[in-house]
Formats: structure tokens, C-alpha cells, sequence
């Protein structure tokens, strides 16, 4: 009998064996998975720098008002004769238009937030601009011959945005963007043949749309186009008094003296139309899958 149960246990074990044998024959070989890198993801801070021209328009609008005093004296006086006779002289426009162009530099930085294809951000640029230009401020619309009051110049000496942009990829490393916010600026504005300045700093609007590439996971360069509008700076005052004398007039043994003053008011609006190319450099560094 105890021969019997320890033949059968042998048995056994060695049907065991074999049956954990030929099921490790059956599986096939797998290889550990490998590290994949999902491809470029766009989250994370950035700083940058640009550099552009820009195309912008000034557009001075507004209004020439006065008034003429009529003031005769007694030749042998002179003793005036009568008050003063004043006549307000109709208002004509003032009109101005001029190009407001150069080039541009400065620097950016921002953050973006990437979901899916999709990517969200806000960013901020700070732009040294040598914008520049004279053109002459006229009493009617067009500048005819004749009607220019004074040539002016203007100068945009630097402006700033801050903007959000909402972006779709194209590719993993491909980004098309459209983009808009808050714009600022300095125009500073002058006539010097009358003495006169105007401008300033003033905020407003922008809108835009670019591409941008990256180049590995840090590096990428953009195109951009921006449209700015800063919105109008008023202009200062102008006068000007003219006194003419007129001998014998109204008769002999009179003298006319008429004084003309006038004032112009208006303002200018200055919009800039921006094309610029860039570099940015992305903080975080490559996303590797983990396993």
C-alpha cells in the first residue's frame, strides 16, 4: 500500500511539471514596454524677444474758430471813437493726415495652457518704436494749396499690449492664434513754428493673429500681426493775433486797427497696423510618459 501512494505522488509531480511547462511553452515572449514621449506640449511660462516695422496713420480733425475787433481812433489822439465792434468769424475745419512709420524691438512673456488641441494663454509685451513723421495741419479737408496753418511732427517713442490668445494646433508644434487686449502708448506731437505740443500717454485696444513653431522643447519662433488703436489725443490750443492799421479810415483824420485772434482745438488719432517676427524660450522642460 505505502508503495502505491508514493508511486501515485510521483505521478503527480511530474504531471505537474509538465503542465507548467507546456503552458510557459504556449505564452509568447513580450518585450518591457518602451518610454514614449507623447510629442511637444505648449503649457508652461515663456519669455521672448521680437523685433518688427510698423505702418502708422495719425489723423488730426478739429475746428478753427475766431473773432475780429474793429477799433477806430482819431488820428490826432488817438482817442477811440466808439467801442469796439466784434464779429465772430465762421469755423472751419482743421484737418491732418500723415504716415507714422519704423521699426520696433522689444521683448515678451507669457503662459500658456494647452488642452488637447486647443491652446489658451495671456501675454505681455513692453516695444522701443521709432515711429516718426511731419505733415502739416490744414484749415480745409484735403490740405489744398494755401491752407496749411503749420507742419507738425509726431513720434511714437514706445507702447506695450497685454493679451490674451486663444490657439489651435495644427500640428504638435504647428500653432495658429488669434489674439487682442489692452494696448498703451506714448505720441509725442509738436509745432514748433507756433510753439506748440501735444500728446502723451494714452490706453486703448489691439487685435492680432500669428503662427508660431516650435523648434524642440524649449525653442519656437512666431510671426504676428497687430492691429493698435490708441484712441485720440487732444490737441492744445493755438493762437494767433493779426493787427492790421488802416490810415484814414473810415475818413481822413481816423485810424482803423482790426485784431483777428483765432483758436484751433483738435485732436489726433493715432493706429498702427504691426508686423513683427520672434523668438521664445519655454521654462518647462519635455513631458515623458510614465509607466
Amino acid at each position: 500500500m505505502k508503495r502505491i501512494v508514493i508511486g501515485m505522488a510521483a505521478a503527480m509531480t511530474l504531471f505537474a511539471t509538465g503542465a507548467v511547462a507546456a503552458d510557459l511553452a504556449a505564452r509568447p515572449y513580450v518585450k518591457a514596454p518602451v518610454m514614449v514621449d507623447p510629442g511637444y506640449n505648449w503649457s508652461g511660462f515663456y519669455v521672448g524677444g521680437n523685433l518688427g516695422y510698423s505702418w502708422g496713420r495719425e489723423r488730426d480733425d478739429g475746428t478753427l474758430t475766431g473773432s475780429q475787433s474793429v477799433q477806430v481812433f482819431r488820428t490826432a489822439g488817438p482817442t477811440p471813437v466808439g467801442p469796439p465792434v466784434v464779429t465772430a468769424l465762421a469755423a472751419t475745419p482743421i484737418w491732418g493726415r500723415s504716415n507714422v512709420n519704423g521699426i520696433l524691438g522689444g521683448g515678451q512673456f507669457g503662459y500658456n495652457w494647452q488642452q488637447s488641441n486647443w491652446l489658451f494663454g495671456l501675454e505681455a509685451d513692453l516695444q522701443a518704436a521709432d515711429e516718426k513723421s511731419t505733415g502739416n495741419i490744414c484749415a480745409a479737408v484735403g490740405c489744398p494749396a494755401g491752407s496749411a496753418l503749420f507742419p507738425a511732427d509726431y513720434k511714437l517713442d514706445w507702447f506695450g499690449t497685454v493679451r490674451g490668445r486663444v490657439g489651435w494646433l495644427a500640428t504638435p508644434r504647428m500653432l495658429l492664434y488669434a489674439t487682442g487686449g489692452l494696448a498703451y502708448g506714448h505720441l509725442a506731437a509738436s509745432a514748433p513754428a507756433v510753439g506748440i505740443g501735444w500728446g502723451g500717454t494714452k490706453a486703448g485696444w489691439t487685435v492680432g493673429a500669428g503662427g508660431e513653431y516650435a523648434i524642440d522643447h524649449n525653442w519656437s519662433v512666431k510671426v504676428e500681426y497687430l492691429y493698435v488703436d490708441l484712441g485720440s489725443f487732444n490737441g492744445a490750443a493755438a493762437s494767433a493775433t493779426t493787427v492790421a492799421n488802416a490810415l484814414s479810415t473810415p475818413g481822413v483824420g481816423f485810424n482803423t486797427v482790426t485784431t483777428t485772434t483765432t483758436t484751433a482745438n483738435f485732436g489726433t488719432r493715432f493706429t498702427d497696423n504691426i508686423v513683427r517676427v520672434g523668438v521664445n524660450y519655454r521654462f518647462s522642460g519635455p513631458v515623458v510618459a510614465k509607466y
